[in-house]
């Protein structure tokens, strides 16, 4: 398989991922919030996800939250691992859940980590896949 064909199809896998983030403020004031993927469908995220992300973020910092929450899966010798770059997603992981780690500069999670953060976060995190071809 050549890269041209390996990025064509991990673009296929990541098709859910949002066309634009949007930010927790505004979508705390809807009824029904929805995030439009690069697909095109929509996805509805729950209010109570919401809530709970707020309840974790501070008020002024609710306008450059973004949602949904990337957690990027990368495969590193052998292990996945999970980064979260976007700072104030880490700032929430690290108080929301009590995970502190920092591996090369970007706020990591282990496999068996990621459970937890999806059940809590089921309809306001997505699953983006990278793969390193080096």
């Amino acid at each position: 398989m050549n890269e041209k064909m390996l990025a064509k199809m991990i673009e296929a896998v990541n098709k859910h991922m949002p066309a634009k983030t949007r930010n927790l403020a505004e979508m705390l004031k809807e009824k029904d919030p929805m995030i439009r993927a690069k697909d095109g469908n929509e996805y509805y995220v729950e209010k109570k996800e919401l809530e709970f992300i707020a309840k974790h973020v501070d008020e002024l910092d609710w306008a450059k939250f973004r949602i949904p929450i990337i957690l990027e899966m990368n495969d590193i010798g052998g292990e996945r691992v999970i980064y979260v770059r976007d700072k104030l997603h880490a700032e929430f992981i690290k108080k929301a859940f009590g995970y502190d780690r920092i591996l090369n500069g970007v706020f990591t999670l282990y496999m068996y980590e990621l459970p937890e953060i999806r059940r809590k976060l089921r309809t306001a995190s997505q699953i983006i896949f990278r793969i390193s071809l080096k």
